[in-house]
């Protein structure tokens, strides 16, 4: 599907890596000008005698005209462009620290009960939300709601099952406060967004907005890097106690630089969605990533010119010049070839067959272990290449990749480096072992203090332990708890020491803390299975002492 904004965003972002090579299109143009003259002026063809000259002498009017120059050209041209390295947006990183974060903020209010589109507007809305985070590839998604007031009804997280049961629970009935007031969720909008380095997106679903909403919005979306998508809720053409105002949207996007879709029968405009949500992290100056070089792509149109040398008279009379152009198309690095490091990891190999085996010593006898693994890599064969490669960090990341996080924490811990570890910590919060992720994360800081993305991400950690505290305190008298209190006691024990005793008898009431739960993979699996009995009671109580906090304040 062709994205018109993507496609701006790159012109906007266009730039050359490394445009020092643009100086060689000074010779180049100077050589192939003096090239051009000397053929049409070489000094033999004016002696011969004028009849001759239409016998012995090819006449390639047109466009045939020095055709191997006008050929050598266009590949030095794009040679240079290649060395110069072309780029409109970023690196995506490989451990996903950098997904854009994305707020959804839903109207609960009643018009979202209107049917003009089937079953309501808030049960599309939903489903949306769901559509959305299964397609959307990691990043941490929040979710907060509003009505006659507004409410965080899920901290920013990359927990979707975590998510998913409060999604379900949201109603105009759980909301303290009847009403519309979508410039509420500002203070909690820009909460979220205090601790998080990469600039992130909020998706405002409604059916309207107010006049005074605007002031606020324009105010916090034209002095931040953070982007505004709309998705529109309803149906203009349908009769509906509570019109859907398409205008009112449409102005809101304007005022604050964002964008609008209506929501759609099919799945266009949450794709719509999830690339404007990538587009915009990709296309983010703030962003830690590199630029990704796109020079690489012109090589291909580039072989596929020279191919044409191989004509009679073309190749010995260019040969020192195709040297010359091929040696330049050879000077961009690899990024991955210079920037990653890992040790080995036992892995279990296949049978193979004869002709594997005669395959596995030809590789041998040219290419080193590390050369093969990239070789995979570099074709999605990420659990082949991790059984390849020797360097530390590459098994690790090869690993990483194939979603075997526990492979990938063990390649990543056989090293001590200040790279190894720190993905060793992102290798565990994968497997949510938050516990453990949380004390690595600890003695990471200790030896290297400087580092803000391991301080960004203890936060984060943190942060989860916190709120699955938060989520257990109702959950002391639930059944499967204290189930899962009688659990034996050699279960994986994941804490800040290896010797820790994370599960130890309690009494029976007590409630879970986040190191109980997070410590055993079974308490979890039941932890998620049932975060609340009743999660649309819990969300109301909880809204409504909310909302007699912020009066207390007052």
């Amino acid at each position: 599907m062709f994205n018109m904004e993507y496609w701006q965003q790159a012109i906007s972002q266009f730039h050359f890596i490394r445009p020092g090579w643009l100086l060689l299109f000074i010779p180049f143009i100077a050589i192939i000008y003096q090239r051009w003259c000397r053929q049409d002026n070489a000094e033999w063809q004016h002696k011969l005698p004028p009849h001759l000259q239409k016998v012995l002498i090819v006449d390639n009017a047109g466009w045939k005209k020095q055709l191997p120059l006008k050929l050598l050209s266009l590949i030095l041209f794009l040679t240079i462009l290649v060395a110069s390295g072309p780029s409109w947006q970023r690196e995506p990183s490989p451990f996903g620290e950098d997904k854009s974060p994305l707020l959804i903020v839903l109207d609960s209010s009643y018009s979202m009960l209107e049917k003009d589109v089937a079953p309501s507007r808030l049960v599309r809305a939903k489903q949306k939300i769901n559509d959305l985070l299964e397609l959307r590839e990691g990043g941490k998604t929040g979710l907060i709601v509003y009505a006659g007031s507004a409410h965080l009804a899920m901290p920013l997280t990359q927990d979707n099952a975590v998510f998913a049961p409060y999604l379900a629970a949201i109603s105009p009935d759980v909301m303290p406060k009847d009403g519309k007031a979508a410039y509420k969720v500002m203070p909690i909008i820009k909460q979220q967004f205090a601790n998080e380095d990469s600039p992130g997106t909020v998706l405002l679903i409604t059916d309207g907005v107010m006049g005074s909403d605007y002031r606020d919005f324009e105010e916090y979306f034209q002095s931040t890097p953070q982007q505004l998508l709309i998705l529109a809720v309803g149906d203009e053409d349908a009769t509906s106690d509570f019109p859907v105002n398409i205008d009112s949207l449409k102005d809101m996007a304007d005022r604050t630089g964002g964008k609008i879709t209506m929501l759609s029968i099919d799945g266009n405009d949450v794709a719509w969605l999830v690339s404007n949500i990538n587009a915009h992290m990709l296309m983010s100056k703030h962003s830690a990533m590199p630029w990704q070089d796109f020079g690489y792509y012109l090589l291909f149109p580039i072989t596929l010119l020279m191919l044409l040398w191989f004509r009679k008279g073309w190749m010995v009379q260019w040969c020192t010049v195709l040297i010359v152009s091929g040696f330049l198309s050879l000077s961009s690095p690899n990024l991955y070839a210079q920037t990653e490091v890992v040790n080995t990891a036992v892995m279990k190999q296949e049978d193979k067959g004869l002709f594997d085996s005669l395959n596995q010593y030809w590789l041998d006898l040219w290419l080193t272990k590390d050369q093969q693994g990239q070789w995979y890599f570099n074709r999605s064969q990420f659990l082949t290449a991790a059984q390849h490669y020797q360097d530390p960090l590459r098994k690790g990341i090869a690993f990483y990749y194939a979603s075997e996080f526990e492979l990938a924490y063990e390649a990543f811990s056989q090293v001590e480096s200040e790279t190894m570890m720190f993905n060793a910590a992102n290798a565990l919060i994968h497997q949510r072992e938050y516990v453990a992720a949380r004390a690595l994360l600890k003695q990471f800081l200790v030896q290297y203090p400087d580092n803000s993305s391991a301080k960004h991400n203890l936060l984060l950690v943190q942060q989860r332990i916190d709120e699955i505290n938060q989520f257990s305190e109702s959950q002391a008298n639930t059944e499967e708890f204290q189930m899962a209190k009688n659990l034996p006691e050699n279960k994986p024990k994941i804490a800040e020491g290896a010797d820790e005793q994370v599960i130890e008898s309690r009494d029976a009431k007590e409630q879970l803390s986040a190191e109980n739960i997070l410590a055993d993979k079974e308490i979890a699996n039941k932890w998620l299975q049932r975060v609340e009995a009743d999660p649309k009671q819990f969300l109301q109580v909880k809204f409504q002492m909310q909302t007699q906090t912020q009066k207390d304040k007052r």
